[in-house]
């Protein structure tokens, strides 16, 4: 009877330990299908009677338990970890905004304009346009693509509440093509001045401020302009001296006129500060003799403001315009040779000097991606170009408030708007109305 109670236990065990041994086989060719299928095949387990466990079969279950522990161990940290660089992030990104973006002046001209990135550009004056001889009047030229700003440099000096605009170019920022497209509109361009009626195009900021310039471009050129920018003249040195000033390939002519403005206005104790006849010249690929001049935010101004005056160089306005458009390509060359922290710092610093109302949201956006930016293709151009005298404008006399003035005049505004239009936007049936 002892015996008979001994032999059922015994099987009793035999089978409480098969029945463990199911889960560890179950967990087993979840792992391998393979052995699942062929296991008729397989070699029969040993099992300890003893126990009532498979040896084999409880230390890979004790191995898989350690590698799961291990997984979940490493997925915690990294997890922790990935937090801990968002939260840092996130607070270094909003000390960043507050830090940069509070040092621009930001100024509205309309409390509705709405947020906009490159792809998302909305007007900054109301569409409404006032009608005059040869002015636009359908639906302004945008692309979602193209961001539109007006950099307008501004001639306010000796406590002037505001002056001519010295400069307006249209920087566009062209993501379809991926090129930076530099245009500058002529300052002695005729055009119709909302509420001023016909002058030259640069009276239009002494008379109503940034509005005022971006309306009546507007308005004249059917161009959709989505912010601006001012800088004026100590803005601009500042910004030059700021960057380390800049190295350009200067004509002797245009190295003397530099030192013959800089000694005129009392702003040097000799006349040769860069002294012209000490460097050596070279021909350029236009087989103009120049040589590499480094100029501080001072004499760049001077060479920006350079349209031949006082004979001492030769040149015009045309001429003054492309040597803007060159220190701008400079500069922005300059910054594509830097690191990301580099052209932070110069953000940070030229921040003061720049008047826009480009939103804080929209300036850190471009800040993010100026690297990208910096390797689009540079273009600029003027409007109207020289070279399209006769065909697009000609030269013309008018008595404008008793004052004779020499304006440019467009011959045909129509077929002027869509070359601007073709250049800016690459369009191929551009101003569609």
């Amino acid at each position: 009877m002892s015996e008979d109670k001994e032999k059922s236990n015994s099987e009793l065990n035999v089978k409480n330990s098969y029945s463990s041994d199911e889960n560890v086989v179950f967990y087993d060719t979840r792992e391998s299908s393979v052995s699942f299928k062929n296991e008729n095949k397989q070699a029969p387990r040993s099992v300890n009677h003893t126990t009532g466990k498979n040896p084999a079969a409880t230390g890979t279950r004790i191995s898989d338990k350690n590698v799961f522990s291990k997984k979940r161990l490493i997925i915690n940290i990294a997890s922790i970890f990935l937090s801990t660089v968002f939260i840092i992030s996130g607070i270094v990104l909003l000390v960043v905004y507050y830090m940069f973006t509070a040092r621009i002046n930001y100024e509205s001209i309309d409390d509705s304009i709405p947020d906009l990135s490159v792809g998302e550009v909305s007007s900054v004056v109301s569409k409404t346009l006032e009608t005059s001889t040869d002015t636009y009047e359908g639906e302004l030229l945008s692309d979602r693509q193209v961001l539109n700003i007006l950099l307008i440099g501004a001639d306010t000096r000796y406590n002037q509440d505001r002056g001519n605009s010295d400069t307006m170019i249209l920087i566009s920022i062209d993501t379809k093509h991926k090129k930076l497209k530099l245009l500058s509109f002529m300052r002695d361009t005729y055009v119709s001045i909302p509420g001023y009626g016909t002058t030259k195009l640069t009276h239009s900021f002494s008379y109503g401020g940034a509005e005022l310039t971006v309306r009546t471009i507007q308005l004249n050129y059917g161009i959709q302009i989505d912010r601006y920018a001012i800088v004026d003249f100590n803005s601009f040195k500042g910004i030059i001296d700021k960057l380390g000033g800049i190295d350009i390939e200067l004509t002797q002519e245009e190295v003397d006129y530099i030192d013959w403005q800089t000694w005129k206005n009392h702003q040097a104790d000799t006349r040769n500060e860069l002294d012209a006849y000490s460097y050596t010249y070279a021909p350029n690929s236009e087989g103009v003799e120049v040589a590499k001049v480094h100029l501080n935010g001072r004499q760049a101004l001077w060479h920006a403001r350079n349209r031949g005056e006082d004979g001492i160089c030769s040149g015009d306005d045309y001429v003054r315009t492309e040597r803007q458009r060159d220190v701008i390509t400079l500069m922005i060359n300059d910054l594509k040779n830097s690191d990301l922290n580099t052209i932070m710092n110069v953000i940070y610093e030229i921040g003061p000097m720049i008047t826009t109302n480009l939103k804080a949201s929209e300036i850190t956006t471009l800040a993010t991606n100026v690297l990208k930016y910096l390797r689009y293709d540079i273009v600029s151009q003027s409007a109207p170009d020289l070279n399209m005298i006769s065909e697009d404008f000609f030269y013309n006399d008018y008595i404008i408030n008793g004052e004779k003035l020499n304006v440019i005049e467009i011959i045909n505004w129509d077929d002027f708007r869509k070359k601007i239009a073709t250049y800016v936007f690459e369009d191929s049936n551009p101003l569609k109305n």
